[in-house]
């Protein structure tokens, strides 16, 4: 089983929205994932899936995992408490398989992914850690320019970018996948995690 955790140094990069759609995309690609929401304060994603029952997974929170059980999942993704402690963090990059880190592209936000990722880097967790750069206006290249900046600071940045429709605001309101939302963006949003789980597994 591959263990991916999805963790971030700042609120409302979209963290629980990637990892309830790479789970989605994981099950649609055959994978059998099991999304835990390890954010006991606020548990995004268990309320995304408790809202109408309706995603094609398993969603639980950390107190609910049984080592017994999990034997039955190909994939394991980690939906990270917000700023988890540097201690929490350590653990995290010792087991996990990935690490990945959404980030937006705003100078604030592009910052304090630099400041996470050069904690990772010194905790030897380079080699697995990811950028995903997300919430990306559909129009522009301030995103293309982020990236390309990133990866001339050495790290490693994923070619895919999540753009930011309001088609996945009506999924979680509505408790589905984005590609179940009706509207005419919600299938480029989807092809867009469709996308970045192909280039992650």
């Amino acid at each position: 089983m591959k263990v991916v955790a999805i963790t971030s140094e700042k609120g409302g990069v979209g963290k629980s929205t990637l990892a309830v759609h790479l789970a989605g995309a994981a099950h649609a690609g055959g994978l059998t994932p099991l999304l835990v929401d390890e954010d006991g304060r606020v548990g995004s994603s268990l309320r995304w899936a408790r809202r109408a029952g309706a995603l094609p997974f398993d969603v639980i929170g950390a107190d609910e995992v049984r080592p017994k059980k999990l034997s039955r999942y190909d994939l394991l993704l980690l939906d990270t408490e917000g700023r988890p402690k540097r201690k929490d963090l350590r653990q995290l990059s010792e087991r996990a398989d990935l690490l990945l880190v959404p980030s937006g592209v705003s100078a604030l936000e592009l910052d304090a992914t630099r400041e996470l990722l050069d904690f990772l880097h010194v905790e030897g967790a380079a080699r697995k850690t990811r950028v995903v750069l997300t919430r990306v206006p559909p129009v522009g290249h301030a995103a293309e320019d982020a990236r390309e900046d990133l990866r001339e600071a050495g790290l490693t940045v994923c070619n895919t970018l999540v753009r930011q429709y309001a088609a996945f605001g009506r999924a979680a309101e509505a408790g589905v996948l984005v590609r179940d939302v009706p509207g005419e963006r919600s299938a480029s949003a989807w092809s867009d995690i469709q996308r970045l789980a192909q280039e992650l597994w």
